[in-house]
């Protein structure tokens, strides 16, 4: 078979995914530790309505960053973790029609 041409799945772009995932997640969870340290100083410092309508804001945004860390962990557990599983699979599979191709039975799986 010289015109046989080798296919090869490239799995890096998952595993940096998977990394660049964890280092969102942390980057986050700085930036809402900064986030709520400037607003504890300032309405230590600012009262009446407009600071409590402020805290109601600011609650509400840091609700919505923390959702981020469900969000990328929620995919990394269930679409990534699959698709990882499949390309092992499936490399195992190839690799061993690979030592033995003719002792099945032509069809690919």
């Amino acid at each position: 078979m010289a015109d046989a041409a080798f296919v090869s799945a490239d799995t890096t772009k998952i595993a940096d995914f998977e990394k660049q995932s964890a280092e969102a997640i942390q980057e986050f969870a700085a930036i809402k530790t900064e986030f709520n340290t400037i607003n504890q100083t300032l309405l230590s410092a600012w009262k009446g309505a407009g600071a409590n309508a402020y805290k109601y804001e600011t609650d509400h945004i840091l609700e919505k960053i923390a959702s981020v860390e469900d969000v990328l962990n929620a995919i990394n557990e269930g679409a990534v973790k699959s698709i990882r599983s499949t390309y092992s699979e499936l490399d195992e599979s190839l690799g061993e029609y690979n030592r033995n191709p003719d002792s099945g039975d032509g069809e690919q799986e």
